[in-house]
């Protein structure tokens, strides 16, 4: 036997199984108690990776030399047994322990781009209570905070658009829940785009001193496309939408014939004309 290396049932307790058990309970107490973040979970993943190593190499000095002068192997293989056991349980705890730090991180991720999805719009009760102001870019979440407010604000019965547009399937929801709920719709300023389905639900519709309406056909978000939308199918859909809330067929041919570079800007009488403005017709 080497000096370098201790007797191999000694190597096994002493360099094996007590440290690494201490080690695997200071796991334990990590996950359950404390939550990492990730940086310092991959630091201490490495370090206890690296002692993982020398573990190993220890116990193979030792089962060398035990060979060496016993020729017995049974020892040796159960050393082998046990090394791949603490391995699999390390790996299990350094698994654990990136699961329960990036489980932290992410509702601070999703929190934050709730916010940044926000910060696209302003949305509003007034003070009376009966109106619910939006103006901005139609995102993600816009459906389910309109649902929040329309909630804790029972009185509302009107919302007041002014916007550029934004995501179509967004406002689709919007005008669902604009339908459901009853609610009259007025242009305050610009209502482009998508926010003129948002407009288009309502049970009566109306423009501000200052509102106007625009329209032009679809664009994909992103240049390059999705070969699983059918822009012309959309724009077939929400066709369908318009006219289904009296919209004559002309006007809605009209719009999906508008570039989606460009912005039609009709007039207030073209507007009543096409049904797009009216009163309430109960």
């Amino acid at each position: 036997m080497s000096a370098g290396a201790l007797s191999l049932p000694r190597s096994l307790l002493l360099q094996v199984a007590l440290p690494r058990g201490a080690v695997l309970l200071g796991w334990l107490a990590l996950n359950h108690w404390i939550r990492l973040p990730v940086p310092l979970a991959f630091v201490l993943i490495a370090a206890d990776g690296l002692f993982v190593l020398w573990q190993a190499r220890a116990f193979l000095r030792s089962a060398d030399a035990h060979v060496q002068s016993t020729g017995a192997m049974a020892p040796v293989w159960g050393g082998y047994l046990l090394l791949l056991f603490a391995g699999f349980a390390a790996l299990t705890q350094w698994w654990d322990a990136l699961l329960i730090a990036r489980a932290v991180e992410e509702p601070a991720y999703a929190e934050q781009r709730r916010k940044e999805r926000e910060a696209l719009y302003s949305l509003s009760v007034s003070g009376d209570g009966r109106t619910l102001i939006f103006d901005g870019e139609i995102t993600f979440g816009l459906t389910k905070r309109m649902r929040q407010l329309a909630e804790e604000n029972p009185g509302v019965g009107l919302v007041a658009l002014t916007g550029p547009g934004g995501l179509i399937a967004e406002a689709r929801g919007v005008a669902r829940l604009v339908r459901q709920r009853g609610w009259h719709t007025r242009a305050d300023g610009l209502c482009a785009s998508a926010c003129t389905l948002m407009f288009a639900a309502g049970t009566e519709r109306s423009l501000g001193p200052d509102g106007q309406l625009g329209f032009h056909s679809y664009a994909l978000q992103f240049e390059s496309g999705l070969p699983q939308i059918d822009l012309q199918r959309e724009q077939e859909k929400d066709r369908a939408f318009l006219l289904g809330q009296g919209v004559s067929p002309e006007f809605a041919e009209r719009i999906f014939a508008v570039p989606s570079a460009e912005l039609w800007l009709p007039g207030s009488g073209e507007l009543h004309r096409a049904g797009l403005i009216r009163p309430d017709p109960r």
